[in-house]
């Protein structure tokens, strides 16, 4: 494919200030964990997410598995996590030396099915002096992690009927989510003790790395902070309590800086994005799903209708095209670290997993762009189901 244009599924777009941004960093020689970029980009965060406290953190990972620590998350205690995920989620809990509880997806917006949880404790757990123990491993189940897949908004109507049915802690893994919201709840509306979110280079948002903890919670977040920074008690190198080293660094939030100042802009065109595959894209093979709650991370369509064979060859035509498409997330119970969680029956996750084909999604593609993969895709489509 020599000298031909490619299309990854996601690259960054720095076409803005982040080279000034970063020129200030240097200049300032404020380049590591302290400096006034980090400050704003907190800042910015809270405004965009509608969250009023925000931690920048050094991964979308270790944002998860602080939440969980905070909270108090130990070893032995049960995380519920969709089984359609990526590892990180899952790994997060085994950070805080838990086991994970798999439960299955919905197949409208591949996010974890909230009522499932609740059949699910409810029929596995007891209540008792407090807390949900679940009854067949004796282990103390201790929050859920809903995940955004995709960047899918979930219903602040399940979240509700979850916190007074089971009332258990939610943190939501909203890694590719910011900016996602529905008619009536922006993100930090919601009922949830936190959010985490990724700033990985394929983020709609990047800082090249990067995560953030997200809450409403001041007790929450006042601890995260303070072990997120090492524990530092004062001006000399006293340290209270065993803590992390999870600082974003300036550089970085420098970065981020400039990537939020288009926050409308990226949403929207990933938005636009979106609609014009689910218009142009002609097939009855393939759908997309109706999800006008979505910060669209990243475009997609299940491929309902095609064999697995079918897929693969999908996928080495467009590659040999230039146009790069993908399969996404592997479930837990596929994962051989996971295989023997507790776990829902999965029908769904099961079902889709192979399914979920994923799209160019860069912020910075153009019209023409945009009809070159359509075109692409189409051609395959014609001549192999027509």
């Amino acid at each position: 494919m020599k000298n031909k244009k490619t299309y990854p599924i996601a690259v960054p777009n720095i076409s803005g200030n982040e080279r000034k941004y970063l020129n200030d960093c240097i200049d300032s020689e404020f380049v590591s964990s302290v400096g006034p970029f980090v400050d704003q980009f907190e800042d910015k965060l809270q405004k965009c997410s509608f969250f009023k406290y925000a931690s920048a953190v050094s991964s979308g990972t270790s944002a998860l598995s602080l939440a969980q620590h905070v909270l108090g998350v130990k070893y032995n205690d049960l995380v519920i996590i969709p089984d359609y995920t990526f590892i990180a989620t899952a790994n997060s809990v085994k950070q805080n030396q838990a086991d994970t509880w798999l439960i299955d997806i919905e197949q409208d917006n591949l996010n974890i099915d909230m009522q499932l949880v609740i059949d699910e404790i409810s029929r596995y757990c007891k209540f008792f002096k407090g807390k949900w123990i679940h009854k067949i491993s004796k282990q103390e189940l201790k929050c859920v992690i809903p995940v955004m897949a995709l960047g899918n908004f979930i219903s602040s109507s399940d979240i509700d009927n979850f916190n007074e049915k089971i009332g258990l802690p939610l943190i939501i893994d909203a890694a590719g989510a910011l900016g996602t919201s529905n008619d009536k709840h922006k993100l930090g509306e919601l009922d949830i003790l936190a959010a985490t979110i990724s700033f990985n280079g394929n983020k709609t948002f990047t800082c090249g790395g990067g995560g953030a903890i997200l809450t409403n919670h001041k007790r929450f977040h006042d601890k995260v902070k303070h072990l997120s920074t090492t524990a530092r008690s004062g001006y000399e190198y006293i340290h209270d309590e065993p803590a992390f080293n999870y600082r974003m660094t300036n550089v970085q939030a420098a970065i981020g800086c400039a990537q939020l100042d288009r926050f409308d802009e990226f949403l929207n065109k990933k938005r636009y994005i979106y609609e014009f595959y689910k218009k142009n894209i002609n097939t009855n093979k393939v759908y997309f799903l109706d999800e006008g709650k979505s910060s669209h991370w990243l475009s997609y369509f299940i491929a309902k209708d095609l064999s697995k064979e079918r897929i693969k060859e999908l996928y080495e035509y467009s590659n040999s095209q230039g146009i790069l498409l993908r399969p996404f997330w592997v479930p837990m119970h596929k994962q051989p670290s996971y295989k023997a969680s507790i776990k829902s029956s999965l029908e769904n996750s099961k079902a889709l997993f192979q399914k979920v084909v994923t799209l160019p999604s860069s912020t910075s593609l153009e019209d023409t762009d945009l009809k070159k993969i359509v075109t692409i895709i189409n051609s395959f489509f014609n001549q192999h189901c027509g």
